[in-house]
């Protein structure tokens, strides 16, 4: 299934289950990216009027397998302005997932501080795209084009420790990217952590934080995006990942951390 199927799959159905297709794997588990956007669009159903998102935490408590998804929703507050509302995704009975979103209305503020721009990369054209090699790339990656500007691709024992470049979705659109397209393209890339390794080993995202800063109006999820991550730091089997995607106009639309467990 393409990643709109999917979508509307999830927009379209009126029971708390999703269905997470097969051949969105990263190893023994379904891409996050995924599983944080149909778990996002469920939690949208909950809001009795829209509002603009302005964070989510996900904590990806066990791995998430094809088949059916549970996803329950609580709305935890509801103010004049702000609105907590929290998801908690099931498979077997049993948590995988959980996430927390916080919406808000525009305010006047005396604060203003602009984003960093975008950096400077060479454009698409110009750099190799990153293969899909069946048995060896993770399965989900197949629906991504990826072109690496920065860093080492995955397991070629960089020293440095950012990696960044340009990602778009194979697949044709003509509709404004939304949250979870967004979720899907910032989230396509391997942690930065494993570029730094000499050899294929297993990982996973523990925590991932999002805060969305502009959501573009005029960007699909077919056009160029770029991003960048860098490690903060990596001991003890965890790693920390700060990272930040840009639209085509070199606008920031949402940064994120992630906490990675890396089994190497």
């Amino acid at each position: 299934m393409k990643f709109s199927e999917i979508l509307n799959s999830v927009r379209e159905g009126d029971s708390e289950q999703v269905t997470i297709p097969e051949k969105w794997g990263q190893g023994r588990a379904t891409f996050g990216g995924l599983v944080a956007a149909v778990i996002y669009e469920k939690l949208m159903k909950s809001l009795e009027k829209p509002r603009a998102v302005q964070s989510i935490m996900v904590s990806f408590v066990a791995p998430v397998t094809p088949g059916e998804l549970d996803i329950q929703t609580t709305v935890l507050r509801e103010g004049k302005s702000a609105v907590q509302v929290q998801s908690t995704a099931y498979q077997e009975g049993k948590v995988v997932a959980v996430m927390l979103a916080s919406f808000g209305s525009e305010r006047e503020s005396m604060v203003s501080v602009l984003p960093e721009l975008a950096p400077e990369f060479k454009a698409p054209g110009q750099v190799n795209e990153f293969p899909f090699i069946p048995g060896l790339t993770p399965d989900f990656t197949q629906y991504f084009d990826y072109r690496y500007t920065e860093g080492k691709m995955p397991f070629m024992g960089s020293k440095d420790t950012h990696m960044g470049g340009w990602i778009k979705l194979r697949e044709p659109s003509s509709k404004i990217a939304c949250v979870p397209e967004i979720l899907a393209l910032l989230d396509a890339w391997p942690p930065a952590v494993f570029t730094m390794l000499k050899k294929p080993a297993s990982g996973s995202s523990l925590t991932w934080t999002i805060s969305f800063v502009e959501q573009p109006e005029d960007c699909t999820a077919s056009d160029w995006w770029q991003y960048q991550a860098n490690i903060e730091s990596s001991n003890h089997g965890y790693s920390h990942i700060d990272a930040s995607l840009w639209d085509k106009n070199g606008r920031v639309a949402v940064i994120s951390r992630q906490t990675v467990s890396v089994f190497a």
